[in-house]
């Protein structure tokens, strides 16, 4: 199951690679990537088995991410807002869910969510606040109950996958209680503005721009069907918010590792003992493995 994610992976990385200057020097969503990556089942990574997904562990995910990295590490960090979702979502547990009081509803609800992943849909995070970064205390984003659900109204930066993504994971802070913070897995469409603002050497393509929100949404995307769980969820994603991208730069590293090879290859230099020696050093030095 995971293997065959991994080889996906691997299979997936040079056409990755045969696309990233253009994305990058474009500031062009790599659209046909993440076609890859829903055609090749790895939107459902992280979903439990039981749902349908390829219920991976995280050290899985961290060698399928590396593999992707090494195509794209653009395309790898987005890859990641979305396994970091759906692997929190899916560390919920049934003994955790009780202890918290999540309803039977919120937990049916988060099931369709995952369900959707390993069908393909794809989730980005929509989290930090200029001037607040991810700091959920200081969010200005907030939320309060309507007829039917609960409308939103805020605005996120550096949202990854901006204006391409299907769902959002919000953070808001209730209108009544500035103290309770709380998650929405919010649709893509009406009532979500992206303002370009991401131009970053070597990750344009991760279009991680302003998302504005002034939208409405069922009351089951409310993570947990319970309020002020956001602290909680925040709690089983420590490994997402640093190992995760320490797994993508890796496979950054080992691209450009393999590239400096390839040129020196090239230049007939590969056999000079001074230059193999930095470049075995700067191989030891990532984890990058023997290369060349």
């Amino acid at each position: 199951m995971t293997v065959h994610a991994l080889e996906a992976a691997r299979r997936l990385a040079p056409r990755l690679a045969a696309r990233a200057a253009e994305h990058d020097r474009d500031s062009s969503f790599p659209v046909d990537d993440f076609a890859d990556l829903r055609e090749a089942g790895l939107f459902g990574l992280m979903v439990p088995r039981e749902l349908g997904g390829m219920g991976a562990t995280f050290a899985e995910y961290a060698a399928v991410a590396t593999e992707l990295a090494r195509g794209n590490g653009a395309t790898a960090l987005v890859f990641n807002m979305h396994a970091s979702v759906t692997g929190a979502l899916g560390a919920v547990t049934e003994e955790l869910a009780e202890a918290l009081g999540v309803p039977d509803e919120a937990l049916a609800a988060r099931d369709r969510l995952l369900r959707a992943a390993a069908e393909g849909a794809w989730y980005a995070v929509a989290m930090s606040e200029r001037g607040a970064g991810a700091r959920l205390s200081q969010l200005s984003t907030v939320y309060e109950p309507v007829d039917g659900g609960w409308h939103l109204k805020g605005s996120k930066t550096f949202c990854s996958g901006a204006g391409h993504a299907d769902g959002y994971l919000v953070a808001a802070r209730s209108a009544a209680d500035q103290s309770v913070v709380s998650q929405f897995l919010v649709p893509a469409g009406d009532g979500l503005t992206v303002e370009p603002t991401w131009d970053s050497l070597g990750m344009r393509a991760t279009s991680s721009h302003d998302l504005h929100l002034d939208v409405t949404v069922p009351a089951d995307r409310l993570l947990g069907g319970v309020e002020g769980l956001a602290l909680v969820v925040a709690q089983l994603m420590p490994h997402w918010l640093v190992a995760s991208y320490a797994a993508v730069y890796v496979g950054v590293a080992r691209a450009a590792i393999d590239a400096a090879a390839e040129h020196l290859n090239a230049r007939i230099l590969a056999g000079l003992p001074a230059v193999r020696a930095r470049l075995g050093r700067a191989a030891d030095r990532r984890g990058c493995g023997r290369s060349g």
